[in-house]
């Protein structure tokens, strides 16, 4: 298997994002076993939610000394963040983490779904969002501190936000907005929930 951390980008094909879906597979069956005998399971790996990411936007990948996650066709730097939890997030920004767009990685791994949001947001504009009662995003970051954030809360929930993209992993296929698939589904999930 290559190691992908010394390049600068990397494309995203096909044979890369069958591997990942492989890779996605073994750490689901990981990650149960430890929720099986642990309080909690094991955190999303970024060597599988962002390659799936940059496949379903087509972005590139950022590897070795690039700055952000991807890199969109147009240049701009995009953040990932993804959460295994579909029913509620917590995600973390470092003091200096800087972005043009900032893309929300929903997987649902009882379905082995992916369901992506694009926030349409860069880090600036974020900043101004709540971490507290009483602190902005930006307020916490220049004290150096991390704020730890419900993107599912803030944009998804708050802005009945539909996916951009739903990935489906065992089939390694993304359905957009227009797919036939796409639409049913989100018919389905309306009805059910």
């Amino acid at each position: 298997m290559p190691i992908y951390n010394e390049f600068g980008r990397i494309v995203i094909d096909d044979a890369r994002i069958d591997e990942t879906c492989n890779a996605y597979f073994k750490w689901k069956d990981l990650n149960t076993y430890i929720s099986n005998n642990s309080h909690r399971g094991i955190n999303m790996p970024d060597a599988i939610s962002e390659p799936m990411g940059c496949y379903c936007l087509g972005f590139e990948w950022n590897r070795g000394d690039e700055v952000g996650d991807a890199t969109a066709p147009d240049g701009r730097k995009i953040e990932f963040k993804a959460t295994s939890r579909f029913e509620g997030d917590l995600s973390s920004f470092g003091p200096k983490c800087q972005f043009d767009d900032l893309v929300f990685l929903r997987f649902n791994i009882s379905e082995n779904l992916l369901f992506i949001y694009d926030l349409n947001i860069n880090s600036e504009e974020f900043g101004k969002y709540p971490a507290n009662k009483t602190e902005t995003i930006q307020d916490q970051k220049n004290q150096g501190r991390r704020p730890h954030v419900s993107l599912q809360t803030l944009f998804v929930d708050a802005k009945q936000l539909e996916p951009d993209v739903i990935f489906d992993i065992r089939r390694c296929k993304a359905y957009d907005r227009m797919a036939e698939y796409y639409k049913k589904f989100i018919e389905m999930c309306k009805n059910n929930g």
